[in-house]
């Protein structure tokens, strides 16, 4: 199975500062992912892919992790000089998770603070979160 990684490359590096030397946050990000991941042992069971915008402006930098019957992971608020080692590893973890899921604290201390979404496979049973608003008990968390 193919796992993707998205990276916005039109964030700006902070909610007040969109360029630095002339580029954008995400387009960093992209490229230092990149210098990495060409010699990441995992990155033949990944792509990697650009995108211009993931309506996640507020909370630049954003990277989405997905995978065909997987949960979908969309991140923000990283750092372009820190983050990539957290991708890389919250990327292993989520391949090796038949479902997506990794647990908060599981993920890499910068991708667990700048969760934006969760999104389940189209088709999913409900989750925990939609028992519990249609009036279930419901013991524990979903996050």
């Amino acid at each position: 199975m193919k796992h993707t990684i998205q990276v916005c490359i039109r964030c700006n590096f902070t909610k007040t500062e969109e360029e630095r030397e002339g580029q954008r946050g995400g387009a960093q990000l992209y490229e230092r992912l990149m210098k990495k991941f060409e010699k990441w042992p995992l990155k033949d069971e990944f792509a990697v892919e650009q995108t211009r915008c993931m309506g996640a402006c507020g909370s630049a930098c954003v990277v989405a992790f997905q995978a065909p019957g997987k949960v979908s992971w969309v991140f923000g608020s990283l750092n372009p000089r820190f983050a990539i080692p957290g991708i890389l590893e919250f990327a292993e973890k989520y391949r090796d998770s038949p479902s997506g899921m990794v647990a908060y604290a599981d993920r890499p201390p910068d991708l667990a603070a700048g969760l934006l979404a969760r999104l389940h496979p189209v088709g999913s049973k409900p989750s925990t979160a939609a028992a519990i608003a249609a009036g279930a008990a419901v013991s524990g968390g979903d996050c």
